[in-house]
């Protein structure tokens, strides 16, 4: 039977930290250990990973294939409960951002959805929690510094930097609260070329949990936030005091940033928790391996390069991504019920189950013949074998004695030196035929016990033939017993004293006669004889008794290992049964997200699992099965389960590929196409809402999953029946022949087109709700979703703006005006607009006769020399973006005047097009 051999591709790492936010970090990260350990054995040590959260979460939830408990260990927990955090609002670095209206309750059992409480508790421990990313980001790159390799199968990459994925929720109060703070922490301990990915769960998957009112109007405010702090760099940066240290802030908190909703783009709902924090870490472990070569880009390089441009829509960012992850199966829930139903009944049936009607009595019979123990007469005889061949003779020798008055004290004197020697002499041929016969007995069980093993269902076979061995052998020691009680009667009743008394009157007589005397002395020798007889007897009864004994002591001890073995089974066959269930329940678990392919006839491959082949692949193993009564349950169960392996080994062992290979194009091609369908990127918008010139920014990365870098799908036919995006999918190495898994990436999205974005914008603005930032000054940042269009009005307020050849809506002591025919009558001939920019175009639009005269007279300068134009307005734009890099723009005005530079670019493109 060929034997498995798994061959694992050889995987460039790139030096990863994960840190888990609040409770959806937690189980994200156990849930992506769980992968590593499920395809590598263990954690890469150039991946580190960390869950923060203000509670204690319950650990060993997750399952290695081999039922071993998949944990965190306590370098990578760290509980930031505070007992007592109302003094720590009165320091100053703390007080300066801390919502009053919040009451400042104990943070152990969680932060309440309160996004400010989770971020007080980070600041209570803030110390220990930067040493602890400082301690896992310089673990990760020592072992790059080092050159380290593991195995054959981990190398890490020549490229510089460390990858930090932040993962955790927007919709709660830890993941909320702390994940703005974890990452400015985090940069301050990378170089350049590292990347911070933050991996955000939107609320719509907590809204139907009770306890959640607060969902939406927290992620609107840390997504409000998130658009913020795109805008940070060296001309535009913040300070934040920690107490430990003053961090300041000059880059964005990210460089990527993914948004995870509980629905995607074909509608297709995602209704718990759990599933939702599955795809995520199945796309999270896909991109940690997701460098093909020791120079490859990866995810966040890919992403970043795209969105260097910095381009808006709308005056909002457009740095956001989403992922979609499907997975294209071979039926391996379908092998693994399989081979759970064959292994259960190698147990039930052919290793366990009771034998058909046997004469046992004739087996006990024939196998006590055998051993010469059925009967007493036989082994007591075989005790009493003399080693120079017959039985053993006890004799009392007289000799030539003298027969006159010395002959008592002679015959006396001779009795009891040769009683001793006829005694010392019955022991050891006793002992030596005892030990023979108990080693040929002890062995004949022992052989028993083993041929009986080593057959379908030989163990009930051999516990009934135990059972009744042991009750035979039991009758035949209580048989000797009663002999040799009988002849220890007859022993203590043959008394020599009156043969003694013959001798001695017959020697004593006045005229002693030496025939007399001799008759008398032969008479004691006779009955000497008769009482070594009796002796001999009676000693090899006690040793008969004793063998039976020790035979009987050998079967129980074979008896207690069978039935030891007999539970081990058992308990086996239990677990077998419990895995069972749990198989048939993760089937019954129907993933939306994975396509299995199901044109394998199985039953025509499935292999016939059958006890006589197990017994006789288990002796190729160099053993048997009495072995295992001495195992542990679980060893024995991983020996059985190694047989059904190697015997499914030929179904097993086909890969994806290979049957996708094997299938026709046409039919192969239909399920890559589903697997492409199944991974579309987990959120919903509304791509009306962006404007259609700018519509081409939207873009999609795909990432497949494959066994190794030599793919089928980089050659034809595959390739091109391949789902793929406007550039050529990237592949990943993952060592899982049975999958092929597509991590779809798209980005180019601004928040404002999300689907439920308006909804999260009305919670964040209910006054009933709590607080909602993380800095009670943050109110006033730029809203997520601009103003409503306004028929064009603002491209006209924009080029007005614009300075000579244009200058028609000036800015004088601080109000707006516009120079207008409908102001022919007042002082000036110009029109008041507002005291500011926003209320200026406020005005200006709502007055559609002048926004038509104003557009009129713009078109009629641009025309009379459009190089002119064009020179002047890309100098405005200019000049807009260097006020607005001075960083001391009003948040509210900076979004209209980002929005204005838009519409300007617009313009001079719509130029660029009619020349």
């Amino acid at each position: 039977m060929l034997s498995p051999t798994v061959v694992r591709p050889t995987v460039v790492f790139r030096p990863t930290v994960v840190i888990g936010l609040g409770g959806t970090g937690y189980e994200v990260v156990l849930k992506l250990k769980k992968r590593f350990i499920d395809v590598y054995g263990s954690v890469p040590e150039v991946i580190r990973f960390i869950s923060i959260d203000t509670t204690e979460n319950i650990q060993e939830r997750e399952k290695s294939p081999d039922g071993t408990k998949v944990i965190l260990e306590p370098n990578e927990l760290y509980a930031i409960s505070v007992a007592n955090p109302l003094p720590l609002t009165r320091n100053d670095h703390i007080a300066e951002w801390w919502p009053r209206d919040i009451s400042a309750a104990s943070l152990i059992s969680g932060a309440g959805q309160i996004r400010a409480r989770g971020r007080l508790a980070l600041f209570a421990k803030v110390g220990d929690i930067d040493a602890l990313i400082a301690q896992a980001i310089n673990s990760v790159r020592e072992i790059r510094t080092s050159k380290q390799v593991f195995s054959d199968n981990f190398q890490v990459s020549s490229r510089d930097g460390v990858e930090v994925f932040i993962v955790g929720s927007l919709a709660g109060g830890t993941g909320s609260g702390t994940f703005l703070d974890t990452a400015f922490l985090t940069r301050r301990h990378l170089n350049n070329f590292s990347n911070i990915t933050g991996v955000f769960v939107l609320p719509r998957v907590f809204a139907n949990i009770p306890q959640t009112h607060l969902v939406k109007s927290n992620a609107y405010g840390a997504l409000k936030e998130i658009e913020n702090f795109w805008g940070l760099s060296p001309s535009n940066s913040i300070e934040i005091d920690y107490g430990i240290a003053k961090i300041k802030a000059d880059r964005p908190p990210f460089d990527a940033v993914f948004l995870i909703d509980g629905v995607n783009k074909n509608g297709t709902v995602v209704g718990r928790p759990d599933d939702l924090q599955n795809l995520v870490a199945d796309g999270l472990y896909i991109q940690i391996g997701s460098q093909i070569g020791l120079d490859a880009a990866n995810v966040a390089d890919n992403i970043r390069a795209y969105l260097a441009t910095g381009e808006k829509v709308r005056g909002r960012n457009i740095n956001y991504c989403s992922f979609g992850f499907a997975t294209l199966t071979l039926p391996v829930q379908q092998y693994e019920r399989m081979k759970l139903e064959d292994t259960q009944s190698l147990l039930k049936n052919e290793l366990m189950a009771s034998t058909p009607t046997i004469d046992l009595e004739s087996d006990i019979a024939r196998f006590l013949e055998d051993c010469k123990l059925a009967e007493a007469t036989t082994v007591l005889n075989a005790l009493t074998e003399s080693d120079r061949g017959g039985q053993m003779k006890p004799e009392f020798r007289i000799g030539e004695m003298r027969y006159d008055r010395t002959a008592l004290p002679t015959i006396k004197e001779l009795y009891k030196r040769q009683l001793d020697q006829f005694e010392q002499r019955t022991a050891q041929e006793l002992g030596l035929n005892f030990h023979r016969l108990q080693q040929t007995t002890t062995a004949a069980i022992a052989t028993f016990w083993e041929r009986s093993l080593n057959r379908p269902n030989g163990l009930a076979y051999a516990l009934q033939f135990l059972n009744l061995l042991s009750q035979k052998l039991n009758e035949l020691q209580q048989s000797v017993q009663r002999k040799s009680q009988e002849a220890q009667s007859s022993f203590n009743a043959l008394k020599l004293e009156p043969q003694e008394e013959k001798i001695k009157e017959a020697a004593e007589t006045w005229f002693s006669n030496k025939n007399n005397i001799q008759a008398a002395c032969q008479r004691y020798k006779e009955r000497a004889d008769q009482k070594w007889k009796i002796y001999l007897h009676l000693k090899r009864c006690d040793k008969a008794a004793e063998l039976y004994g020790v035979l009987r002591s050998k079967v129980e001890e074979i008896q207690e290992k069978s039935q030891r073995l007999h539970s081990n089974l058992d308990k086996v066959y239990r677990d077998l049964e419990q895995s069972y269930h749990e198989v048939n329940r993760q089937g019954s678990n129907d993933n939306p997200f994975i396509h299995t392919i199901q044109r394998i006839n199985l039953q025509s491959k499935r292999p016939k699992v059958t006890g006589e082949d197990f017994i006789r692949w288990y002796r190729e193993q160099s053993q048997n099965l009495t072995n295992w009564s001495d195992k542990k349950a679980e060893d024995v169960k991983n020996e059985i389960l190694k047989f059904v392996d190697e015997a499914y080994y030929p179904l097993t062992s086909m890969t994806v590929e290979e049957v996708l290979t094997d299938s026709n194009p046409e039919d192969a091609g239909q399920d890559l196409q589903q697997l492409g369908k199944l991974a579309v990127p987990l959120w919903q918008y509304e791509v009306s809402e962006i404007p259609i010139q700018q519509q081409h920014l939207i873009t999609e990365f795909y990432y497949y999953g494959v066994e190794s870098n030599n793919t089928v799908f980089s050659n034809p036919p595959l390739s091109s029946r391949l789902p793929k995006g406007n550039n050529n999918p990237s592949f990943v190495p993952t060592g899982e022949p049975h999958k092929v898994m597509l991590f779809r990436v798209e980005v180019g999205v601004p928040l404002f087109a999300f689907n439920g974005m308006r909804d999260m914008e009305s919670a964040y603005l209910d006054p009933n709700k709590v607080f909602k930032h993380l800095h009670r000054n943050w109110t006033n940042l730029a809203n997520l979703i601009p103003p409503e269009e306004d028929g064009g009005a603002l491209r006209w307020f924009a080029l007005a703006m614009a300075p000579d050849r244009y200058k028609l809506i000036v800015n004088q002591g601080k109000k707006y005006f516009v120079s207008t025919e409908q102001a022919k009558k007042l002082e000036g001939g110009v029109l008041p607009l507002g005291g500011d920019r926003k209320s200026a175009f406020k005005t200006f639009k709502s007055n559609l006769p002048l926004v038509k005269e104003i557009a009129d007279k713009v078109e009629r300068i641009t025309h009379e020399d459009q190089d002119k134009a064009k020179f002047t307005l890309q100098n405005y734009i200019n000049h807009l973006n260097q006020v607005l890099k001075g960083g001391k723009v009003d948040p509210q005005i900076q979004e209209q005047v980002e929005m204005e530079i838009q519409e300007i670019e617009a313009y001079l493109e719509h130029l660029d097009v009619i020349i």
